[in-house]
């Protein structure tokens, strides 16, 4: 997919640092598993009159984006259109988003928000003579698409169908980094490496934490679970770890065994889902409630929690 960007309001280390973000090669980033980027890369523009350019500001020097602060993306074109921009996660997740207002336009501006999972992230953006409304179900706004080959197939051949039926589209790409804010997760993929080298059987607690009463992961506790996940894909794959769940002092002992084994279970399933990772690779068990009926609401919330605590080196067999 070519790239055409404008610089005008920008310096020309910014121009150059824009330019080579959006020209890197159409290989899935590290840390999509399932190959979605590289089925992708098969969606082609077919409209090169419309001359369409995306100019983004936000990314710091090493193209990261943080998840406290979207990206802003100003969008030009010779002709009016319609704007719909698919983001990628670094767990393959495909996440339309319709940008179609009333009436077609050659220009506009939008945010682009920036959540997790962290890792690297690809951004689409596609400029169509018409609205894709049919990539989005019951005309909806935002629509998952799916995360998998399968899905991104199934997308592919969506839009070569509109095409062949007279749709021109135009398409261009952003890849980038999300991270956290600095502060945000406990640790870095590197000291989770560094520490279980050193604290080898020995609990590392977490900031994965829960909401009051349940098993849901929130926002934070998948940005720290990234963190983990990336780490044992890169070095730790030979690890076996126990994931060991705990709930606070509120309710009763019997009902927080369950609540903290099923947190333990939640992290076990995003981590193999996400990262695939071998399920054999974890065991999962609640150890129930931590604290007494005299802690603070912080304390109770450190303690609606999952630590990890990695084993000696396994054979891959």
């Amino acid at each position: 997919m070519g790239t055409a960007v404008r610089t005008s309001m920008r310096s020309s280390s910014q121009a150059l640092l824009l330019l080579g973000l959006m020209t890197l090669p159409c290989a899935a980033p590290a840390g999509d598993p399932v190959g979605v980027n590289e089925v992708l890369a098969a969606i082609k523009g077919n409209w090169a009159d419309a001359q369409f350019s995306i100019d983004v500001t936000g990314l710091a020097e090493d193209n990261s984006a943080v998840t406290t602060r979207p990206l802003e993306v100003e969008y030009e074109a010779s002709s009016k259109g319609y704007l719909t921009y698919l983001r990628v996660s670094s767990h393959g997740d495909i996440l339309a988003t319709s940008m179609a207002p009333a009436s077609a336009t050659a220009s506009g501006t939008l945010s682009l928000p920036i959540q997790p999972p962290l890792g690297h992230e690809r951004t689409i953006f596609l400029f169509s003579a018409r609205p894709l409304t049919a990539l989005l179900a019951q005309g909806t706004v935002n629509a998952p698409l799916g995360a998998d080959r399968d899905h991104a197939g199934s997308l592919v051949r969506r839009i070569r169908g509109l095409q062949s039926q007279g749709l021109i589209v135009a398409a261009r790409t952003i890849d980038y980094t999300v991270e956290a804010p600095q502060g945000e997760t406990q640790y870095t993929t590197r000291s989770i490496i560094r520490m279980v080298g050193v604290q080898q059987a020995r609990p590392i607690p977490t900031r994965v934490e829960f909401e009051f009463n349940s098993d849901r992961l929130t926002g934070r506790s998948k940005c720290d679970l990234d963190e983990f996940g990336q780490a044992m894909v890169e070095q730790l794959r030979d690890r076996k770890v126990l994931l060991v769940g705990y709930a606070d002092s509120i309710g009763t002992d019997e009902y927080n065994l369950e609540l903290s084994s099923r947190r333990a279970a939640a992290t076990r399933r995003y981590l193999v889902e996400s990262f695939g990772l071998p399920p054999r690779q974890f065991d999962a068990v609640g150890r129930g409630k931590l604290g007494s009926g005299r802690d603070t609401d912080a304390e109770r919330a450190a303690n609606r929690r999952v630590d990890f605590m990695f084993g000696a080196p396994h054979s891959a067999d």
